[in-house]
């Protein structure tokens, strides 16, 4: 197997891409997809992340933030116990690549929590609602930072991070509040704690599929993409795309699952 990029393809991309000082990113990565990176070490996926974070760092400066999912889905499973520091991420190797390096903060969320670094991380991930996507949640949050961009790296334009938090504001017929309990580890302190997530029925028609939006998106011209690899990377505005999600799916809330519609 060849190589099929380097580090330097990496800090063309993401400037061509216009990531530059002072830029929020919000990151999601399939490293895999993008294939052999140009390195004598075995451990390619460590090599991907450490390049990867180096050189979004290096454009975004100290007045930047990057943010990663770091989702554990830590109360639906049988111990039930969420540990910001310690618990691992159920998505991916970068996240947990992330969750390794230093000063990160991470949302005390047991089920969608996600990790952040740099001056404004604490006033977004830290003192949330209990409530994975309603008021206060994260995703809310994240509308404030205009300079919010999501980088999907390797995963395509189907990949929607506050896709359920859109279902939440749309008040959706095929999701509901679902109340989860477990214990919340801080330090020393252990404490059992409730915890709202917004669970869909669990039916074919209502996975998600963010696609069908994304798609419009793409018309739109809201997406901006570059080749890096066997695959590419897509980058949108955060809070002018779920804007104009909001838009769309006033008429039609069933355009973030497969569908098709049925009565509840």
């Amino acid at each position: 197997m060849k190589p099929v990029y380097n580090k330097l393809d990496i800090l063309k991309a993401f400037r061509r891409l216009n990531i530059k000082n002072g830029d929020s990113i919000f990151i999601t990565t399939s490293l895999g997809i993008l294939g052999m990176p140009d390195t004598k070490n075995k451990n390619l996926l460590l090599v991907s992340s450490i390049w990867i974070l180096k050189v979004l760092k290096e454009l975004i400066g100290k007045k930047g933030n990057i943010f990663v999912p770091t989702y554990s889905y830590s109360f639906t499973k049988k111990r039930k116990i969420f540990c910001p520091k310690s618990t691992r991420s159920d998505v991916g190797y970068f996240s947990n690549f992330f969750l390794k390096q230093k000063k990160i903060i991470r949302s005390n969320d047991p089920m969608m929590s996600i990790a952040g670094y740099g001056p404004n991380v604490n006033n977004i991930l830290l003192k949330t609602s209990n409530n994975s996507f309603g008021d206060n949640c994260v995703f809310e949050r994240f509308l404030k930072l205009k300079k919010l961009k999501c980088c999907h790296i390797g995963l395509g334009i189907n990949w929607i991070p506050f896709l359920h938090y859109l279902d939440w504001k749309n008040k959706v017929p095929f999701r509901f509040d679902k109340t989860l309990s477990g214990h919340l580890i801080n330090g020393e302190k252990r404490k059992k704690i409730k915890w709202i997530f917004y669970a869909r029925y669990l039916r074919k028609e209502t996975v998600a599929d963010g696609y069908k939006i994304a798609k419009k998106a793409v018309k739109k011209k809201l997406y901006i993409s570059q080749k890096l690899g066997n695959s590419k990377i897509y980058v949108i505005n955060y809070k002018s795309f779920f804007h104009f999600s909001k838009k769309i799916t006033k008429y039609n809330k069933w355009l973030t699952v497969e569908g098709p519609p049925f009565k509840i």
